[in-house]
């Protein structure tokens, strides 16, 4: 018994916290003296109240929930189910967009196909396992020898770096890149060569024309995306999407690409909301496309057949049947014998739905707040409860202020000389301050007790403070040193831009004007103007495939090659842009490409010489007329394929005539909604008069690109280019 009185007073009544432990003793003695008799009064006058109260507040509660919970919830789950839709529909607007540009790129070559050689159509090897490689794959009984039958696909291929950049590009998102001809025949860009045979090595047969994307993408005769499927080659499920290419009116391939249904469930787990909140994805016909349920009357069956809409449980038709029909809304619903709210929003680039559930319970446990009501209810019955509390409170606080008194005294005494060591720590650690974050021991640290182990403990956190401190300072100065090497490349990339010198403005024969704002802080986009010599003008607008550093780089090469070429080639367009093409794609280790408009004006008789590599069509106003986008010659982009015949477009130029140069982060230009500013609007920009200045029609064209995006951030750089000639007669 002695041990273990020993025991218990080695563990809390010895230094320090000895002796704070009996001035809490003695203290709460005499609190738990006092606090016994007058909280036995108050809870008998407590339980008599609450007695009188409790019916009428359970029935206030039960009333008002339901009211209280639809009033604070409904607008911001709307809101959240309507942003959580845009997210999906964003993904679905970028997995499609690379689809599109292809497609313009294949309809090139399928309208001039002596432009591009027939290369050799490869099957699928095993040895390219992991290997972006194009691969040739076929239907059944297929007639792969006769040349006529895949001619297109051997056209096609040249292509073959850009289906290869769409892949890659996207990866873990796009997983292929089909081109399919209506006969089933089709080419595969993918790294995915070992999951085109069978368990006996041979080539899987593939026809193109039974999946669902293509014959989804014929019927709709736009994008077309496929419900969930088990993949053809590989051991997965996936979302198809095809896009058919149409050439004199007839169908003559279908885009296609896919993505693991692993990467969409990845993104609808992230749109949920609560603990038992989940997202479901319907499609147009009523399918579910994803569910996380694996039973239940949301459970996804296999095939993708079954419409919930005919489901039993009419609370969950009646709201699949509203979502299905593109309505956004908010309601409660029953589901597996389980009370839910359910938000739904559609997802515009599919036709498809987006529905967030919640359990009722979660929302209103979390919900009700009726303290106002409460507080009504039982204002009568506190005021009798006051009656006892005001008679035991002023004899609880003259009992206090004389115990209060009296510890107070205790305490002062007992512990200013305990704490003395403690109070001079304390002054220790104040001094640590900016440079001096070093804390100095002293002699009277050195006690029986917790002060020692708190003054070296103090000592260790200086030591360790100093060195963190003196990393984060090294950090900073590093971060501040980048930046500034940023800022540094975006002046010097916008420095390398030319200006309106006077050897440019003092010319009579012609008025020019160019800008750039990129999205980052350096860009891809590029712009050009020079004399070649007294006579001859050169131009150039270009647009660089990707963003950021490697873009601007590539953007600088682009810009001084084809800028040496021209004033090698003088008047020779074809020539210059096609030697700029051979050099950018010798020194294109990053397999970048540009789009680019080059011409040379000749000042004296306004003839205007010029290749389209792939670039935006120029808006022209003959004589200040109004402005329309005239067709040209087009040609391949530069910096893809090494021998492609660029084709010469010769205009001649009135004077007063005006030329518009632009880049497509003009027209693609989007809102807070996702919708694209177009060349109608900036057409309609351009006309409002076609007789300004060049600076001040640009001036027009940003300012209504800036009124139609708003509050939306940059997707991409915005440049472009006016030029007005005059000639001899200025």
């Amino acid at each position: 018994m002695k041990n273990f009185f020993e025991k218990i007073k080695e563990k809390y009544f010895m230094g320090l916290h000895g002796k704070i432990m009996k001035i809490v003793l003695i203290l709460s003695g005499i609190m738990v003296v006092l606090f016994v008799g007058v909280t036995l009064t108050l809870l008998h006058a407590l339980h008599n109240t609450i007695e009188n109260v409790a019916v009428e507040e359970s029935e206030i509660v039960e009333d008002s929930a339901k009211e209280a919970l639809m009033n604070t919830t409904y607008d911001s789950f709307v809101q959240t189910i309507t942003w959580a839709a845009d997210q999906i529909d964003d993904e679905f607007w970028i997995m499609s967009h690379d689809y599109y540009v292809l497609r313009e790129q294949i309809e090139d070559v399928l309208k001039n196909p002596s432009k591009y050689p027939a290369k050799t159509l490869e099957p699928p090897r095993k040895e390219n396992e992991g290997k972006y490689v194009l691969q040739f794959v076929c239907p059944e009984n297929y007639d792969k020898n006769n040349p006529g039958v895949t001619e297109k696909l051997a056209r096609i291929a040249n292509l073959e770096p850009m289906m290869r950049e769409i892949v890659h590009g996207n990866d873990g998102y796009t997983m292929d890149c089909f081109v399919a001809l209506p006969d089933g025949a089709a080419l595969a860009e993918d790294n995915l060569s070992g999951g085109k045979f069978d368990e006996n090595g041979n080539v899987k047969t593939y026809d193109a024309t039974t999946r669902d994307w293509y014959k989804g993408a014929v019927e709709k005769g736009d994008i077309y995306f496929s419900e969930d499927m088990m993949s053809h080659f590989y051991k997965l499920r996936e979302l198809t999407w095809g896009l058919p290419v149409y050439v004199d009116g007839e169908l003559a391939v279908v885009l296609n690409g896919s993505s693991p249904m692993k990467a969409l469930e990845k993104k609808l787990n992230e749109r949920i909301i609560g603990e038992t909140g989940f997202s479901v994805l319907i499609s147009d016909k009523g399918h579910i496309v994803y569910s996380p349920k694996a039973g239940g009357e949301l459970a996804q069956d296999d095939d993708n057949t079954h419409d919930i809409r005919v489901t039993a449980n009419p609370s969950l038709a009646a709201v699949v049947t509203k979502a299905v029909n593109q309505e956004t809304g908010f309601s409660p619903v029953t589901l597996d014998g389980v009370d839910y709210y359910v938000a739904y929003a559609p997802v515009d680039s599919v036709g498809w739905t987006l529905m967030m559930f919640i359990s009722q319970g979660e929302l209103e446990r979390d919900s009700i707040a009726l303290q106002g009501k409460l507080s009504a209810a039982s204002d009568n019955t506190l005021d009798e409860f006051d009656k006892y509390v005001k008679i035991n409170a002023a004899a609880l606080l003259i009992g206090l202020f004389i115990v209060v008194l009296v510890i107070a005294h205790v305490i002062s005494v007992r512990t200013k000389k305990a704490l003395k060591p403690i109070s001079s720590l304390t002054e220790e650690v104040y001094k640590m301050d900016g440079d001096h974050m070093v804390f100095e021991m002293k002699e009277e640290y050195m006690t029986d007790n917790e002060i020692v182990v708190l003054a070296e403990a103090f000592s260790d956190m200086s030591v360790r403070l100093q060195s963190s401190l003196n990393e984060i300072l090294k950090r900073t100065a590093e971060e501040e040193r980048m930046n500034a090497e940023i800022d540094a490349a975006s002046r010097i990339q916008l420095a390398m831009l030319p200006s309106l010198s006077e050897s440019i403005t003092s010319r009579e024969e012609f008025d020019i004007y160019a800008h750039m704002v990129p999205a980052k802080h350096v860009g891809g986009d590029l712009y050009d103007f020079f004399l070649i010599d007294d006579n001859h003008l050169g131009i150039v607008v270009g647009d660089v495939s990707g963003k950021g550093i490697s873009a601007a780089l590539f953007m600088v090469l682009a810009k001084n090659t084809i800028q040496n070429q021209l004033m090698t080639y003088g008047n020779d367009v074809v020539a210059a842009v096609t030697e700029a093409n051979k050099l950018l794609i010798r020194d294109n280790a990053a397999h970048l490409f540009v789009t680019a408009w080059v011409g040379v004006l000749t000042l004296d008789t306004g003839e205007l010489r010029f290749v389209d590599a792939g670039h935006e069509l120029a808006a022209v106003s003959k004589k200040g007329e109004e402005f329309t986008v005239e067709k040209d010659n087009h040609s391949i982009v530069m910096g893809m394929i090494d021998r492609v015949e660029f084709f010469l477009n010769e205009v001649q130029l009135q004077s007063g005539d005006t030329i518009y140069l632009f880049t497509d982060g003009i027209v693609e230009a989007k809102d807070i909604n996702g919708d694209l500013f177009k060349k109608e609007r900036m057409l309609d920009a351009l006309n409002i008069n076609p007789s300004l200045s060049p600076e001040e029609l640009d001036k027009v064209v940003r300012e209504k690109v800036d009124e139609f995006v708003g509050d939306a951030e940059q997707f991409d750089d915005i440049t472009s280019l006016c030029l007005r000639y005059y000639g001899n007669n200025s």
